[in-house]
């Protein structure tokens, strides 16, 4: 029975979350890690899908028994770490699945610290980027399946977390153990492993012009922006595709009933170019209406109008807000080059939506102050939060309005980089 992986895994929930020190969260991860259970308990036998699920339980069963499987590199990584769990646990699919509802709820910890540090104004919590994090309704779902996607999403962003922190402090040592964590991701998905280095190129080259007392000003910014567009193709062509390579994966994706843009071939890395920013934006906000045909279609384009909003509130936070340059270039640019690495390759929203949901976590970290502003808006609402409470509940509900950039200046002179 899957009954003692339930019970470490609910160990250790408990214990990282005590350690965390947010009373909400715990009780808020709870709920999220047993709805995680029913999802891959009781629901998933009954799902007419199997994804790659199978895949990875044979190389985690060939792993046990000291048998080599050809496969993908990436399949092999996840199905290696599989394999580690069926050493102590059940030899079944549901025990990834158990962890996996655990990597899915520990996940709001490192994206809690990034959008703390984007907007160093901000409260300590913001309840509504939580229940976003741990409630979303397609990452709710695919973290709950034995795949690889909820472990690459929570290695991810705590490699991003960790670049920040070691950024803010130069902490040479916080630096040496993003390494180990950088090539778990480059081998769960090497495309994060690449958009990574690109986004800490950003960040790092804007923390220096600041540290050497230059102006960050538009047309150095583009040329940074640029060089590293230019680094990130030429990794992409030369680490991950070749120009053969690209054409067949998309001929590999345009199957199955979930296709956009179906047929399409590059016929020279200029086409490819030319088309990355519309790719990209299929990528980002696929199915569109008109891609609906199957009930599972309506379950993705149920997505597309959460990314939307989002979309739009991540712009207007940056637009309204005090941020912090050295993270939102991070965050801005990791966003921008996974939409246009993945979008170059993706013609199948089915897959697409997968791929999608670490960017969407970006998304919510940048809307936070939107966000937040919608948590006030319900707290009202629901008689939570006063509409004439004392000063200190006037001053949070000034702080988190969309002017919240005369706030920043006003209480956090030092932080908001005057």
């Amino acid at each position: 029975m899957e009954a003692s992986a339930v019970l470490v895994a609910l160990f250790l929930l408990l214990l990282i979350t005590k350690w965390h020190g947010d009373r909400l969260y715990r009780f808020a991860a709870l709920p999220a890690f047993f709805g995680h259970l029913f999802i891959s308990i009781i629901v998933l036998p009954r799902l007419p899908y199997t994804w790659d699920i199978d895949q990875f339980h044979d190389v985690a069963s060939a792993f046990v028994s000291g048998e080599l499987v050809s496969t993908s590199s990436t399949v092999a990584t996840y199905g290696t770490f599989q394999g580690l769990l069926y050493v102590f646990f059940p030899s079944e699919p549901v025990t990834a699945a158990v962890f996996n509802g655990l990597f899915a709820v520990l996940v709001y910890i490192p994206v809690a610290y990034l959008y703390r540090s984007l907007y160093p104004w901000m409260s300590d919590h913001s309840y509504g980027v939580m229940a976003l994090i741990l409630y979303l309704p397609l990452p709710f779902l695919f973290f709950s399946l034995p795949m690889r996607d909820a472990l690459s999403a929570f290695s991810f962003i705590s490699l991003l977390a960790l670049g920040v922190y070691a950024l803010r402090g130069r902490d040479a040592a916080v630096g040496l153990t993003m390494v180990p964590l950088w090539g778990m991701v480059f081998l769960l998905r090497p495309e994060l492993g690449l958009v990574g280095l690109i986004g800490f190129g950003a960040a790092g080259s804007v923390k220096l012009i600041r540290s050497l007392g230059l102006e960050l000003s538009i047309p150095s910014l583009a040329v940074v922006l640029g060089g590293l567009g230019a680094l990130g193709f030429g990794l992409f062509a030369g680490v991950l595709y070749s120009f053969e390579a690209v054409n067949a994966e998309l001929a590999y994706r345009a199957k199955g009933g979930a296709v956009y843009l179906d047929g399409m071939q590059y016929s020279s890395w200029f086409d490819f170019l030319l088309a990355a920013p519309g790719r990209a934006i299929y990528f980002i906000f696929t199915p569109f209406p008109l891609h609906v045909e199957s009930v599972f279609h309506l379950l993705a384009f149920t997505a597309t109008p959460i990314v939307i909003v989002l979309f739009v509130s991540a712009i207007r936070s940056l637009y309204e807000c005090e941020f912090d340059e050295t993270v939102a270039v991070l965050l801005v640019v990791v966003f921008l080059a996974g939409s246009a690495g993945y979008g170059a390759i993706n013609s199948n929203f089915g897959t697409g939506v997968r791929h999608r949901m670490t960017l969407e976590f970006i998304l919510v970290i940048v809307a936070a102050p939107v966000i937040s502003r919608w948590e006030l808006l319900v707290g009202e609402w629901l008689g939570v939060v006063p509409r004439h409470g004392g000063e200190h509940d006037e001053q949070q509900r000034k702080a988190q309005k969309l002017d919240c950039h005369v706030e920043a200046r006003r209480e956090y002179p030092d932080e908001a980089g005057e």
